[in-house]
């Protein structure tokens, strides 16, 4: 039997489901997930910063383990296989690297796949501690349906070959779909159309630079011109006109010819407002602060606060989504009464929160030693139990 069995009873849905997904599998392959990366990663760069900013924030937030013990408190543990694993995941990748790409590949694409190597060759050794961790593209990676236990297993498939994994040795983690039972929606989607309004603006103005930063016009003659003339003409509008060296070089027509522009300006347009707009919805879907980002002017407190809400509102929730997948696939291979978590203590710019709480717990006259211990995230100890008489407070606390 797997070492983690999801359904000890049969579900009476399971069996449908597993017969729907090979109609289902729509936007999960490669041409879109590549469409994704190539137009939204890397050609925009509002998207891009985006996922940079989330990924390596997350990524630069310690990881803590702890044991359970029978009274119900915690021990951390500070020097443990399940912690070495997480700071060098495998031969290639550090904590940092890891978390960054992991976390990328996610809200990139809606889903992070995970392979755990174990000790042996195969998948005889996954039901042990893992020795090594990878983050997988998502792309190559295909869900088996199995009628009883939902998923069977994995696929992946690169350079022309295919692996095949037991469903214990890759950990899927995914974003809520409402649509779809088996992949997670990827933000991509949702900014799609942002994206493609500020790529297409983007290469309007480029393309506005090449040509002399005017708007598309043309030159019109009264009279009929040879073909010498015609290409005369067009030759020296390339080589005069044209190009970023020349914006707004005045034109010199000779003879009976009159320039007639043929589209509106960027300006009655109003481009730059829309690219503004596209921009600022982007940052929205993946509720980075724009001032992070260049979006808007950032001051030394705006942006200090902007960093501070990016953790509490951004990286937190996504390394919480990481840290209680672990909890259920990786952390029980190592023991039973261990549990992964996030050292928040640690991360600069949630240091005066903190540092609140501490005010809150030394000033707080009716709470015991303990009591004040547990707000601050420590254990108790003996005789803490006791509420300490005002007359006798001081360095006690």
């Amino acid at each position: 039997m797997p070492l983690f069995n999801w359904f000890q009873k049969v579900s009476a849905t399971v069996r449908t489901m597993s017969l729907y997904l090979p109609l289902n599998q729509g936007w999960t392959g490669t041409r879109n997930y590549e469409k994704m990366a190539r137009e939204g990663y890397t050609q925009n760069s509002v998207l891009y910063a985006c996922i940079r900013e989330l990924a390596e924030a997350s990524a630069s937030v310690p990881w803590t383990l702890f044991r359970k013990r029978a009274d119900g408190q915690r021990e951390e543990l500070r020097d443990h296989a399940l912690l070495k694993l997480i700071e060098r995941p495998n031969p290639i990748q550090g904590r940092f690297e890891f978390v960054e790409s992991s976390l990328a590949y996610l809200y990139l694409s809606g889903n992070l796949y995970i392979e755990a190597v174990g000790p042996g060759e195969g998948d005889a050794g996954v039901s042990a501690q893992p020795r090594e961790l990878y983050p997988l593209r998502p792309d190559r990676m295909t869900i088996l349906p199995d009628p009883v236990h939902l998923i069977g297993g994995y696929e992946y498939q690169a350079a022309g070959e295919t692996v095949r994994f037991s469903k214990d040795r890759i950990f899927h983690l995914k974003l809520f779909n409402p649509l779809d039972d088996w992949y997670g929606l990827s933000p991509v989607q949702v900014a799609a159309l942002a994206i493609d309004k500020m790529n297409v603006g983007d290469q309007w103005n480029a393309a506005l630079l090449q040509n002399a930063a005017v708007p598309s016009g043309a030159l019109i003659s009264k009279q009929r011109l040879t073909d010498d003339q015609f290409h005369r003409l067009e030759q020296e509008m390339r080589d005069n006109y044209q190009g970023a060296l020349n914006a707004r070089k005045p034109l010199l027509l000779e003879g009976d010819l009159d320039w007639k522009e043929l589209s509106v300006s960027p300006k009655d347009m109003d481009w730059v407002e829309g690219l503004k707009l596209s921009a600022m919805q982007i940052a929205q879907i993946y509720n980075v602060p724009p001032e992070l980002i260049g979006l808007q002017t950032a001051t030394f407190q705006n942006r200090k606060e902007a960093r501070k809400a990016l953790y509490t509102e951004v990286v937190l929730p996504a390394l919480k989504r990481l840290r209680d997948g672990f909890n259920n696939w990786l952390t029980p291979r190592f023991g039973r009464d261990l549990l992964l978590d996030l050292d928040t203590d640690r991360v600069e710019a949630l240091s005066e929160d903190r540092e609140l709480v501490w005010r809150r717990a030394r000033e707080s006259h009716f709470l015991t030693l303990n009591e004040k211990r547990q707000l601050v995230g420590y254990g108790p100890v003996p005789g803490g139990d006791a509420l300490i008489p005002p007359d006798t407070r001081g360095d006690n606390e």
